[in-house]
Formats: structure tokens, sequence, C-alpha cells
């Protein structure tokens, strides 16, 4: 096989490329691909349950640009669901914590680590710079779908692909969702699609009524969501990348099912529904 990487590379990531087989047509492909994720920049905001899986993937695959967000510091109650827990980093800053794992297994890591929240009044230029070719989100305050609308509008103007991956209580296996600005549903289709659909329910009370130690889900969750949203970053970057799944799903835990459905773009929505008309006069 044919690289246009050092010898060094070619040892490290033997078994990325012979996976990347499996999913390209060509040997040429799979070095293309293992290509544009290396030079891809990563914007990842959140590195918590989720979010530190995802970040040990995407470096266990060949990733290696990152701008990490997280305005917490690693705690004690990490233990049970972060990657990178170890008790001597508890009260540094998780997003440095994140950032030094990257510099110990990336051959030449380009990072920032951002030590700030990301809410209703934040300027995400100014957050995450210009220069980001994927955002992904799992930041789940003040609420998941809050953050992800915000990104998603962000993301449209900059015609910049969105991973919204995360959870939170019985959703933590999430199977994610990429937004492509004028091919897939904005954050503000499924926002509309669930006002529709869920007009009328009424939400069933927990169980347990003090949750206060529960340990706030399975690690194994955790992992399964990670290994999801990273494949599907994989997919979005591959030669075969203009093939992407439009809907939402998750994995039942009580039931070991995947449960999953569709949501359609919707061509009138305020925020993307000028780009798949632009789109769809392109094609």
């Amino acid at each position: 096989m044919q690289h246009s990487f050092c010898p060094e590379k070619v040892r490290r990531y033997s078994r990325q490329l012979n996976f990347f087989l499996d999913i390209e047509e060509s040997e040429a492909a799979a070095t293309a691909l293992l290509k544009r994720i290396m030079d891809c920049r990563v914007a990842l905001i959140g590195v918590g349950a989720v979010g530190s899986w995802i970040l040990r993937e995407l470096v266990q695959i060949g990733f290696q640009r990152f701008i990490i967000v997280d305005p917490k510091e690693l705690k004690l109650t990490d233990r049970t669901r972060n990657a990178f827990f170890d008790h001597r980093l508890i009260g540094r800053p998780k997003a440095m914590v994140a950032e030094s794992f990257v510099h110990g297994q990336v051959l030449k890591p380009e990072t920032r680590a951002v030590r700030a929240p990301l809410d209703i009044d934040t300027n995400v230029e100014e957050l995450i710079g210009s220069d980001v070719d994927l955002i992904i989100n799992t930041a789940d305050e003040p609420y998941i779908g809050a953050t992800s609308i915000k990104l998603s509008r962000y993301c449209v103007t900059k015609r910049l692909p969105l991973l919204v991956a995360g959870g939170f209580d019985a959703h933590l296996a999430s199977l994610s969702e990429m937004i492509v600005p004028g091919q897939t549903p904005c954050s503000d289709c499924y926002a509309k699609h669930f006002e529709e659909t869920l007009r009328g329910w009424k939400p069933i009370s927990h169980p347990i009524v003090d949750r206060r130690r529960g340990f706030g889900g399975l690690p194994s969750l955790s992992a399964f969501a990670a290994s999801a949203a990273v494949l599907k970053i994989v997919r979005l970057l591959s030669e075969r990348g203009g093939d992407i799944e439009q809907g939402r799903g998750e994995f039942l835990f009580d039931q070991y099912s995947i449960d999953s459905f569709k949501v359609e773009r919707n061509p009138e929505c305020s925020t993307c529904g000028d780009l798949g008309r632009l789109r769809a006069h392109a094609d």
C-alpha cells in the first residue's frame, strides 16, 4: 500500500487503515480518509460522561486537532463516568485534563483548552474560533436541546457540520444526530418536529423520588454513545459522506434493542429552509 505518511505514522495507524478499507472502496481512499481525519479541526463542547469518551475514541482513530471546551473541574463523582478520571487530577479543569490526554497520545497535537460555559449569551466564534471543520456538542447544561439549537444556528450560517451527542437520565445511549446544513434537519427542525408530535404528551414521574445518590447512568452506555458518534463522524469524512442518516435513536438498555426514527428536514424552517432550496436548485 502506498502512503504519504512517515514510517512512524504508517506503523501507528496500520489498524485504522485496515479498518477504513471496510468503509472505503480502495487503499487510496482509505489513506485519503485518514489524511482528512488528521487534518480535521474539531471543536468539542463538553468533556463529561459522553464527551470524554468521544475524545478518547477520536484520538485513537487518528484525530489530532482539537478545541476542547468545558467550564467545570474534575470531581470525585466523575469516577463512574469520565474517561479521563484520575484521583490525582481531582480539582483540575476538565478541558485541561482532556488536553493533557491528547498531548500524551498524539504524535503532533494541535489543541486549545477553553474553560468557559456555553450559554445563551455566548459568542460561539469567540468561544471556539473561526478555523473549525466540525463541532461536537455534548453540553447538557442548561439543557442539551438549548445548547444544540444555539450551535446549530451558528453552524447553518457557517455551513459547518454539527454532531449532537450525549444525553441525560434514560437517554445516555443516544445514537447522536449529524446535522449537515442544507442536507439534514437542523436542531430547529427537530424542535418543531417534537413540538408537533408530542403535543398533549405528559411525562411519567420517575419511580425513584430521591436520586441524589444515583450514579447517573452506566459507563458502558456512555461508551456506546461515544462509539456511535465517532462512527458517524468517520462516515461524514468518508468518500460516501453525503449519505447521512437523518433521525434520532438510542439503545434501550432494558430491552437490549435499538429504537430509532427518521425526522425529515422542514423545508419551511426559518433557520435552514433556504439552504435546502438552494441545494435543490444547484442539484
